[in-house]
């Protein structure tokens, strides 16, 4: 790892975060030990923020502490990608219907133009901007909700859902099948039919939650 200044403030925030990318782009494995020292000694740091910083992410699911053996990045197990992917749906099919009273028309076709063009990235074996991407419309929806509690709770799953997203796209067509119904989702919302939105969203979550089942069972 290259060595990484950071100052004095809000330092545990920094460190969390800048752990939390490397973990969620899998440049941190899971299962890969996390060593203290060499964190802070990356970081220029001392062990207490990094330590703090540690205990967000244990809070999030993306670290593991294991008695007399350390501290790992977390392995993703089937209770966790079926709690979440249930929780995603039902918040995201409720997401659907709040935002379409708030989401400008405008706002969509630039979402479904996006779609139209990671497809290109994706044929050209690129899926960095389909994560993009999907982050994007995903979000989207969540905040033009305009339903604070359920921006919240979205945000507090946000990060694994992401990180499981990445480590299961190893392949052109999960993402290439994904992209095809975000592009279902968009159309159905720019013909304003909410329901059929509501259905292509909750089949979409739960063919990644069994594509995810899948690779992890």
């Amino acid at each position: 790892m290259s060595n990484v200044a950071f100052d004095n403030r809000n330092l545990n925030e920094k460190i969390y975060y800048y752990l939390r990318d490397k973990i969620v782009s899998t440049e941190l494995k899971p299962g890969t030990r996390i060593d203290y020292n060499e964190i802070a000694n990356e970081l220029g740091v001392s062990k207490t923020p990094v330590r703090d910083a540690l205990q967000l992410l244990q809070q999030d699911g993306l670290i593991e502490v294991k008695s007399r053996s350390g501290t790992f990045v977390s392995v993703p197990k089937v209770k966790d990608i079926e709690e979440i992917y249930e929780v995603r749906k039902a918040l995201e099919r409720l997401a659907i219907q709040l935002a379409m009273t708030n989401l400008p028309k405008q706002t969509i076709e630039q979402l479904y133009q996006n779609a139209l063009d990671v497809d290109k990235d994706i044929n050209a074996g690129n899926f960095h901007s389909f994560f993009q991407s999907d982050r994007n419309l995903h979000k989207t929806l969540i905040i033009y909700s305009q339903n604070s509690r359920l921006i919240k709770i979205m945000e507090s799953i946000e990060a694994q859902m992401h990180w499981i997203g990445v480590i299961i796209a190893h392949s052109q067509e999960r993402p290439r099948k994904a992209n095809e119904e975000h592009k279902e989702i968009l159309q159905a919302l720019l013909n304003s039919d909410i329901l059929l939105a509501q259905n292509l969203m909750e089949k979409h979550i739960e063919g990644i939650k069994q594509m995810t089942l899948k690779d992890f069972k």
